[in-house]
């Protein structure tokens, strides 16, 4: 899309106000687009307006808020996800179906676009340790249960909504995000003094930067066939004791080798899960049939001299507190 197109379009954003919400929408006001946020108080209004977004009051227990702004919206970009893990997930994974619905109903018929979240930790990790892709087996058990909302979400694909998902990898990171999950094996390796990893470490992660990935959520609203799913992945090759080894130099802790057990005692299951994942997501496809390309720094690059050293710093200086 070209600017003079893009000035006549609306944009709807859920999770505008979440981290990588803010920079999608930051960057489509950049492109002239007419950009409306949902938000569910008054920070995140006022975070939105500095971004020139227009704040909508409600999130995803208000449908008549998102079939509103669905209905009156060019575009609508589904990033809003309740991440409350105290409640059992198969309960948010319902949330979010029952928002994806709301969102796509009123625009059956239209062929306008929506674009919805997932994960590249829902396909199975390659057995021989190699990339998977799109069209790669799904993972099963506890993680299945998400693949659920993007199952939902294709049928709409056939109901004349331009329909697309993107699965971001693990790690989404940069712009001194204190909420991620690197933040907190950072905040984790401050906290107890080591910088953690399971077994030999050489299982490997999937990561992207988050202005890249906000990037690819406007080419895939410009340019992806409908029904296609996009992997948001920049790089697959740092593994999980490079990261620790790279955190532990940032805070100045020896990183250490835990077996899986001690890391569910010490940090719970879902972190412990979440830290063994190995399923390297290529994000090839993106970009050779849209033409991303991704130019932020990588993971480790980000934890030693980035943005992580300030949130290092005042990790440590919170601890002394």
């Amino acid at each position: 899309l070209n600017q003079t197109l893009t000035m006549t379009k609306t944009i709807f954003i859920t999770g505008a106000t979440g981290f990588i919400g803010r920079v999608v929408a930051q960057k489509a006001v950049q492109q002239g687009y007419t950009v409306r946020g949902l938000s569910r108080r008054e920070e995140g209004d006022q975070l939105l307006r500095s971004l020139g977004v227009t704040p909508v009051r409600g999130d995803l227990t208000t449908p008549d808020v998102l079939s509103h702004e669905a209905k009156n919206a060019d575009i609508v970009l589904h990033l809003a996800f309740d991440h409350d893990f105290s409640k059992p997930f198969q309960e948010l994974v319902d949330l979010d179906i029952a928002a994806v619905n709301t969102l796509a109903t009123p625009m059956i018929g239209t062929n306008k676009r929506l674009v919805i979240t997932s994960g590249t930790a829902f396909t199975q990790a390659d057995p021989q340790g190699g990339e998977t892709f799109e069209d790669s087996p799904s993972a099963t058990g506890h993680l299945a249960i998400r693949l659920q909302s993007e199952q939902n979400a294709l049928t709409y694909a056939q109901r004349g909504v331009h329909m697309n998902i993107i699965r971001l990898p693990q790690y989404v990171y940069g712009r001194s995000n204190k909420t991620g999950f690197t933040a907190q094996l950072i905040k984790l390796a401050i906290e107890s003094s080591q910088s953690l990893y399971l077994g030999n470490g050489e299982h490997c992660l999937s990561e992207v930067y988050v202005d890249d990935a906000a990037d690819l959520y406007l080419l895939v609203a410009q340019k992806a066939t409908s029904g296609e799913i996009f992997n948001g992945t920049s790089k697959t090759s740092t593994n999980y004791r490079q990261l620790a080894t790279a955190i532990g130099d940032l805070v100045q802790v020896p990183a250490l080798s835990i077996s899986v057990e001690d890391a569910v005692a010490r940090w719970g299951p879902f972190l412990a899960g979440f830290v063994n994942i190995a399923n390297r997501a290529s994000g090839r496809k993106a970009v050779e049939t849209l033409g991303w390309q991704p130019r932020g720094p990588d993971l480790l690059t980000e934890i030693r001299t980035g943005s992580y050293v300030a949130v290092a710093e005042e990790f440590k200086e919170n601890k002394k507190a």
